[in-house]
């Protein structure tokens, strides 16, 4: 059963590669935030307690209740984050939060995305080490743990400024764009009903934030009966289910101008992973760790792994492209990355070096 269907069939791999290199990514200092009893019961039964330095209490409410034995020192109060994370150097937040619990579930997922701070959902199937037993309670089973993340990220408000601000330049650039491009849209049409039967737009179910579902819109670069025969297959150079007018399409990126609308309607944004389709993400989320992290943001017209590589024809590649995609969702607030990825679209389509 797909994992967007409330499945149960989850996987997760903490602290695995997360950046643009080929090499395993070393674990720097982490910080559990959360509540104080789901905390002390990670930190007895995960494996990473070396990495732990410390704990940061979510509750403020609540106040910590004094030294336990193996249990992090408490560095401060979720209001304090900014200066505790400096002051340590954290590199990482792990959350400690009960997934039922979904108002400080959100809160702790916000109050990281606020802050632009790279956070990460503890394991506890990692095999026991160091004498350690498993938690007995199963507190972050994956299925119970990620569809109430998902869901979570999902149903998030973006009441944010950032969010907001990002979401205004999403309507306003497509609008423009969609006005710029019209009066070409008849000349493609025109051309693709030239030249093979068929629609001149092409629709498929592609997987969103959060797993959510929802229909794109493309020209239609391929012959009508194109998957028929062999069923979903990935779109290869020089993809002999490829048009003549597809290919030009496709190296200008024009065949992905209807996605407008899809930006408009909100479900996806003008930058961000390319949403692919269920049956790919069903079958990714199985072979790649942490290929679900995808899902964290909104699918984009256009993105870091779309300017950077090429087709993905193996495993390898969409392992390359996820490293990409992860790269971009780590630092998605910086403009600077924003605006070189947008200059980078703009020289792909010009070139016609699209794929």
């Amino acid at each position: 059963m797909p994992f967007y269907k409330e499945s149960t069939m989850y996987q997760t791999n903490s602290y695995s590669r997360r950046k643009l290199n080929t090499q395993p990514t070393v674990i720097g200092n982490v910080a559990l935030l959360g509540s104080q009893p789901i905390a002390q019961s990670l930190y007895k039964n995960l494996h990473l307690q070396e990495n732990i330095i410390g704990f940061i209490n979510i509750r403020t409410n609540e106040p910590f209740r004094g030294s336990i034995t193996d249990f992090p020192t408490l560095l401060g109060e979720v209001n304090d984050i900014k200066r505790i994370v400096k002051k340590h150097n954290i590199d990482k937040i792990l959350l400690a939060v009960d997934p039922n619990d979904t108002e400080k579930f959100s809160e702790a997922i916000q109050t990281c995305q606020r802050e632009n701070l790279l956070f990460d959902l503890p394991d506890s199937k990692q095999p026991p080490q160091n004498g350690h037993s498993q938690p007995p309670d199963a507190i972050y089973e994956d299925s119970r743990l990620y569809q109430k993340f998902l869901k979570t990220l999902l149903n998030m408000d973006d009441s944010t400024g950032e969010l907001k601000l990002q979401r205004a330049i999403d309507l306003i650039v497509s609008i423009l764009l969609f006005l710029l491009f019209l009066p070409s849209w008849i000349v493609v049409a025109i051309a693709i009903k030239l030249e093979s039967s068929g629609g001149i737009l092409y629709s498929q179910e592609r997987v969103g934030k959060g797993g959510k579902i929802f229909r794109i819109y493309k020209f239609r670069s391929m012959y009508s009966d194109a998957e028929k025969r062999g069923g979903p297959q990935l779109a290869t150079q020089n993809d002999p289910r490829i048009t003549q007018v597809g290919r030009i399409l496709r190296k200008t990126r024009i065949d992905e101008l209807p996605q407008l609308f899809n930006v408009i309607k909100g479900d996806m944004s003008l930058i961000g992973p390319r949403p692919e389709r269920p049956y790919f993400v069903e079958k990714y989320r199985l072979e790649i760790p942490n290929y679900i992290q995808r899902l964290l943001i909104k699918p984009g017209l256009t993105g870091h792994a779309q300017v950077e590589t090429g087709y993905d024809e193996t495993l390898d590649d969409v392992r390359k492209k996820l490293e990409h995609d992860l790269y971009y969702i780590e630092r998605r607030k910086s403009w600077k990355l924003y605006f070189q990825i947008v200059y980078k679209t703009i020289w792909v389509v010009l070139t016609a070096r699209g794929q």
